[in-house]
């Protein structure tokens, strides 16, 4: 099933392109209108801050036909993005919605976490061309833009209980979880002296054999990551750990201690202390997954017809 990110249905070239890091001196960019939305405009500057990095990608990565025909799809998608994000702001406006100061000035908060100080973020404004004050704007209309959509597209969705139904019974194979064991572990990490190591975790492994309490063991002598927690790694299937420690783990009964595994940071031994057979998971488990997935389909369909029909009305004009 397509996966569809309801809140960024926008091209948000205002983040995705400061947190790339896009660098491009003012010198670079030409100020002009390209093309006018409603009342709204793109301007080459507005359109180079996102182009411009792509193009210099490409063609460090391809050359002749290639490069031009990546060149040529990319321009072609990003300016009905663009022409897009700006009918949804059109609309916002005409709606008379508006972004509050608070949200907006957490939103931008938000992106400015992405940088280790205050400098360093109005640097990149800086080298890409804008300044806090101009950003603050472009992230506001972005909003706008976000919950004229929410409004008129998301609000008049429904995802009704048989249609749930009917996704789970057409998809009922996927649903069953997989094998899960419970695992606490002892680790003794790699030294200068493998052998060292070796006679160590031996030792170790021993203690428990013998009637130790694995999480005694692990708190007082273990050196891994799990140590504090008595060892306790919780419920793990496989792809999760290292293929190695899998191999053992996995085909091991309940209660069985391993033998020691070697890593390339240390030797393990783990304790399998419950397993959990594959099962099918109920509707009631999945029901909201399930709604989650239709609604993701009917959002996109719906987002698709709304602008189609913004862009009959809209005045489009290229310069």
């Amino acid at each position: 099933m397509k996966n569809v990110n309801i809140r960024g249905f926008i091209f948000n070239a205002v983040a995705s392109c400061l947190l790339l890091s896009c660098t491009l001196s003012r010198a670079e960019v030409l100020d002009k209108v390209i093309v006018v939305v409603n009342d709204e405009v793109i301007t080459q500057r507005e359109f180079d801050k996102i182009f411009i990095p792509v193009q210099q990608s490409y063609e460090e990565n391809f050359k002749g036909g290639e490069l031009e025909k990546r060149l040529a799809e990319t321009k072609e998608a990003l300016l009905r993005q663009m022409i897009d994000t700006k009918i949804a702001i059109s609309e916002a406006k005409k709606a008379k919605v508006e972004a509050k100061e608070e949200e907006v000035q957490k939103r931008v908060d938000q992106i400015k976490a992405y940088y280790p100080d205050e400098d360093t973020f109005l640097q990149a404004l800086n080298e890409r061309g804008t300044n806090l004050t101009e950003f603050t704007k472009e992230v506001s209309e972005q909003m706008l833009a976000q919950q004229v959509v929410e409004q008129e597209v998301s609000a008049r969705i429904v995802v009704t209980p048989a249609e749930i139904n009917d996704l789970y019974k057409e998809n009922e194979e996927q649903f069953v979880t997989p094998r899960r064991m419970k695992v606490s572990t002892v680790m003794v990490r790699k030294g200068e002296d493998d052998e060292e190591g070796m006679r160590k975790i031996k030792d170790l492994k021993k203690r428990i054999e013998g009637g130790a309490d694995i999480s005694e063991v692990a708190k007082e002598y273990s050196e891994g990551p799990y140590a504090e927690k008595g060892g306790e790694i919780g419920y793990v299937v496989k792809g999760q750990l290292l293929p190695e420690m899998e191999e053992v783990i996995f085909s091991s009964d309940k209660g069985d201690l391993t033998k020691v595994v070697e890593t390339r940071i240390g030797y393990h031994v783990f304790l399998v202390e419950e397993i959990e057979e594959p099962r099918k998971l109920e509707l009631a488990e999945v029901s909201d997954f399930l709604r989650g997935e239709i609604f993701k389909k009917k959002f996109e369909k719906a987002l698709m017809e709304w602008l189609e029909e913004k862009r009959k009305n809209a005045y489009i004009a290229y310069k």
